[in-house]
C-alpha cells in the first residue's frame, strides 16, 4: 500500500480525507474536552466575549453534525469540505475555530489556508484576536469583525439554530438592512 502521501499526490486526497475525516470525527467528540457533557469549551480568544461563546457553540454543533458543518464552510465560505473535515482532525482544531479562521478569511479578501497559516505559525498559545490583527488595518471591533457577526447570524439562520444578539451584533444587523434598503429602494 502506498503511502498517505502518495495517495493525496495522486488525486486520491479527497476521498482519503473525508474518510480520514469522518472516521476522526468520532475520535474528535470523545477526545475533545468542549465534547465532553459538562465540560466548559476553550476559550477561542477572539478579544469579543460574545463571539467567543458562540464559536464554542459550533464546536459541539460541528461535532454533532460535521456534514452540515463541511457543507457550511465549503457553500459559504468557499472552501473545499475535505479540507474543512481535516482541519477539524488537526490537535487545538475544533468546529469554532474553522469557522472563524475560514469566515474571518472571506472577510478580509484572504484565503482560509493563509488564515490557518497565520494561526499555526503564530503557536499554540496565539490568540484569535491576535492573528486577526494580521490580517486588518483596523481596530478589532471594527469593520473586519462586523462581517464576521454577520457571517454568524447567517450561518446560524441557515442551521436554524435561534441566536441572541448582543448590541455589536444588532447595529451590523441594523446597518447591513439599512444598506439593503438603500441600494434596492423597491423593497
Amino acid at each position: 500500500m502506498r503511502p498517505a502521501s502518495s495517495l493525496l499526490r495522486h488525486g486520491f486526497g479527497g476521498m482519503l480525507g473525508l474518510a480520514l475525516a469522518l472516521a476522526g470525527a468520532t475520535a474528535f467528540a470523545q477526545t475533545t474536552p468542549a465534547a465532553a457533557e459538562g465540560d466548559t469549551p476553550r476559550p477561542h480568544a477572539t478579544g469579543d466575549a460574545w463571539l467567543d461563546r458562540r464559536l464554542a457553540d459550533i464546536d459541539a454543533y460541528a461535532t454533532r453534525h460535521p456534514d452540515a458543518f463541511a457543507d457550511e464552510l465549503e457553500r459559504y465560505a468557499g472552501v473545499p469540505r475535505a479540507y474543512v473535515l481535516g482541519l477539524l482532525e488537526q490537535p487545538g482544531w475544533g468546529g469554532g475555530d474553522a469557522w472563524f479562521a475560514c469566515f474571518m478569511a472571506r472577510a478580509a479578501m484572504a484565503t482560509c489556508r493563509s488564515v490557518v497559516r497565520a494561526r499555526t505559525l503564530a503557536g499554540p498559545d496565539a490568540t484569535w484576536e491576535q492573528v486577526a490583527a494580521g490580517f486588518q488595518e483596523e481596530d478589532p471591533a471594527s469593520a473586519l469583525h462586523a462581517r464576521v457577526r454577520l457571517a454568524l447570524a447567517d450561518s446560524y439562520r441557515r442551521w436554524a439554530i435561534p441566536l441572541q444578539p448582543d448590541a455589536a451584533m444588532s447595529r451590523a444587523l441594523e446597518r447591513r438592512e439599512r444598506s439593503r434598503a438603500e441600494a434596492d429602494p423597491a423593497r
